[in-house]
């Protein structure tokens, strides 16, 4: 008797756990084909030992006076193997280049003629986040470019969809959007043999008024040729060196 008792208490407690596994899945609406799509994106940019792209970016920031100000920078990346990046970037940022060797970051002002630099051996993502958190350089796009992306963004969200074929000039592609606790987010990924991403749209919902980032990837070449000589920072003539200084003390 007892053991006929044992049993049905186990069936009920495991029913109770199914049910409260497929409550959690079905609140959350997590569209499978979504993720097979971030998923194939993914490994493709993983696999990759080089590359180079032009990222167009607009992003919101806030003005007392104004509200939401709309502003844009343009970015050609070139990354090659795991410690190699050079970014180029124009916009209302000003003229910059960020150049990576795998042991230096240097930071090059065009506008100002001065230049600035790190010592960070590491990765290319490991020294991303290290500038980030100390210094408060953000990269645009960088997101799509860590191993943990789609577990990232499985993590945090609540919702997310695939919502079909689309085109983002002219290039045909899949249009997946989602919802965390503090933001929207969507993304449109190539339908053709290499899935990388063409365009993304971010709003801080929690942040005052929305502000949006939204960017748009043209131009992708795909394991092209990459000199080493493009990854080395050499100081212009009458450049300045400068101490770049970490959010820590800037406060």
């Amino acid at each position: 008797m007892r053991k006929k008792i044992l049993f049905i208490l186990l069936v009920m407690l495991g029913s109770a756990f199914a049910r409260t596994q497929a409550q959690k899945t079905q609140a959350r609406k997590i569209d499978t084909v979504a993720v097979s799509i971030l998923d194939k994106m993914s490994a493709m940019i993983g696999d990759l030992s080089s590359c180079s792209v032009t990222i167009k970016s607009n992003y919101d920031v806030q003005s007392k006076e104004l509200g939401l100000v709309k502003h844009s920078d343009e970015e050609q990346l070139f990354l090659h193997g795991p410690d190699k990046l050079l970014i180029r970037s124009e916009g209302d940022k000003g003229s910059r280049d960020f150049i990576y060797d795998g042991k230096t970051l240097s930071y090059y002002s065009l506008d100002n003629n001065h230049y600035g630099q790190i010592s960070i051996p590491a990765s290319i993502m490991e020294m991303i986040d290290t500038v980030n958190k100390l210094y408060g350089i953000e990269f645009s796009g960088a997101d799509f470019f860590y191993p943990d992306f789609v577990e990232d963004i499985l993590s945090e969200a609540k919702e997310l969809a695939y919502l079909g074929l689309t085109k983002v000039d002219g290039k045909e592609c899949f249009h997946i959007a989602g919802k965390a606790g503090d933001k929207t987010f969507q993304f449109w990924i190539s339908n053709d043999a290499y899935t990388l991403p063409l365009k993304m749209v971010i709003v801080y919902t929690s942040k005052e008024m929305s502000p949006q980032y939204e960017a748009e990837f043209t131009g992708w070449q795909v394991n092209p040729t990459l000199p080493d000589a493009l990854f080395v920072f050499s100081a212009p003539p009458k450049a300045k060196q400068i101490k770049l200084k970490p959010l820590t003390a800037k406060k």
